[in-house]
C-alpha cells in the first residue's frame, strides 16, 4: 500500500513543482492541465503522456476529416478512427486528441477512450504536426 502511495505522491508532485529547463507555453500548459489524474511527464518546454488510467500511452495528434471520416494525424502517420467515440461532436474537426484503441491491419484506430487536449487553434497548422507522444 505504502508504494502505491509513493507513486501518488510522485505523480502530485509533478503538478505541483515541475523543475524545467524551460517552462511550458501557455497553450501546452492548459494542456497538461486537461491531464490531471493522467501520468505526463514534463520536459524542456514540452511533455509526453505516459499513461491514462493505466492503460499506457495514448497516440496524441490533431483530428482531420478524410471525406467524412474522422481521422488522427500524428506526426508520423494518419489513423481513421472508428468506433462510437469517433463522431465529430466528439471529435471535432482540427480538435488536438488523446486516442487509446485498437489499430487493425488497415490501420483504422477503433477508439476505446479520446481526451480532447485544446480547440482548433492548437491544430491550425498544416501536418504532419509535431506531437508529443508520436
Amino acid at each position: 500500500m505504502l508504494a502505491g502511495f509513493a507513486e501518488a505522491v510522485a505523480t502530485i508532485s509533478l503538478w505541483m513543482a515541475p523543475t524545467l529547463d524551460a517552462p511550458l507555453p501557455a497553450d501546452l500548459a492548459a494542456q497538461v492541465d486537461r491531464l490531471e489524474g493522467h501520468e505526463v511527464q514534463l520536459g524542456d518546454g514540452d511533455y509526453q503522456i505516459v499513461n491514462v488510467a493505466g492503460e499506457g500511452a495514448p497516440l496524441v495528434g490533431c483530428i482531420r476529416f478524410v471525406g467524412k471520416r474522422p481521422t488522427l494525424v500524428t506526426s508520423t502517420k494518419s489513423y481513421p478512427l472508428h468506433g462510437p467515440l469517433a463522431v465529430p461532436r466528439i471529435a471535432g474537426p482540427n480538435y488536438k486528441a488523446w486516442v487509446l484503441g485498437a489499430v487493425n491491419s488497415q490501420g483504422v484506430l477503433t477508439a476505446r477512450r479520446l481526451g480532447i487536449l485544446a480547440g482548433p487553434s492548437a491544430c491550425e497548422q498544416p501536418s504532419p504536426l509535431k506531437m508529443p507522444n508520436n
